[in-house]
């Protein structure tokens, strides 16, 4: 891709858009790798210019990233009993068709109202916290991410699961820090990532236990010999 220089709104440093990482809300814009403010806030002028001028592979990014957000803001009504799993899908049909956000199609089937979807899209830009007291490992999916990988990353795989042509991947970082990084690891480029925190003690606890993992299993097949 070539280069394409664009100059941060907030502090007016130049950089190239082409190596520069978006955010994670739900119109997501690129992050200026030099004060870390993204182009949310940014001038309406400022943004659409942007995307006039961009390269293809940029706004391809974009799209791709905006489709990914939808399923974060599903996930979370799901989570708070707004919609189901089938109203989600339902929605991302439609969207198909009608070229709205996805909000603006849970508000057109009834499974919102404006305010409501105000609120959700405020909390979807956090990161939730999940109790993980009580949480049994799903060691077929540590597998399958990788054991090396959640314990150098220090993350737990919670949920895997398929939702139209999408691997939704549910896990639990240590640190919201983590995540731009996270995005960017190769192991984890084919799943659409929704992240959680937790008490760290609690991760610790069960990274310990992936570390722990082969030894246990080597165990249990030598008493069964």
């Amino acid at each position: 891709m070539e280069e394409y220089v664009v100059k941060c709104w907030f502090c007016t440093c130049e950089f190239d858009a082409g190596e520069a990482s978006f955010c994670s809300h739900n119109d997501p814009t690129l992050i200026c790798p030099y004060c870390l403010k993204c182009g949310c806030s940014a001038p309406e002028d400022y943004r659409s210019n942007f995307l006039k001028n961009c390269p293809k592979e940029i706004l391809e990014e974009k799209l791709i990233l905006e489709s990914r957000a939808s399923l974060k803001l599903g996930e979370l009504l799901i989570r708070a009993g707004k919609i189901t799993r089938s109203n989600l899908i339902s929605a991302i049909e439609k969207q198909k068709t009608f070229k709205q956000r996805i909000g603006q199609i849970f508000i057109m089937m009834n499974l919102l109202t404006p305010e409501e979807l105000t609120v959700y899209l405020k909390e979807q830009r956090g990161v939730d916290y999940l109790n993980l007291e009580g949480f049994e490992l799903d060691f077929n999916l540590v597998e399958q991410i990788g054991k090396e990988f959640c314990l150098y990353y220090k993350v737990i795989p919670i949920e895997l699961y398929q939702l139209n042509s999408e691997k939704v991947l549910r896990m639990v970082i240590y640190s919201h820090d983590d995540l731009l990084k996270l995005k960017k690891a190769p192991q984890l480029k084919d799943y659409v990532i929704i992240p959680y925190e937790a008490y760290k003690k609690d991760i610790d606890r069960l990274l310990r236990r992936i570390q722990a993992y082969d030894v246990m299993v080597l165990e249990q097949e030598e008493a069964e010999m």
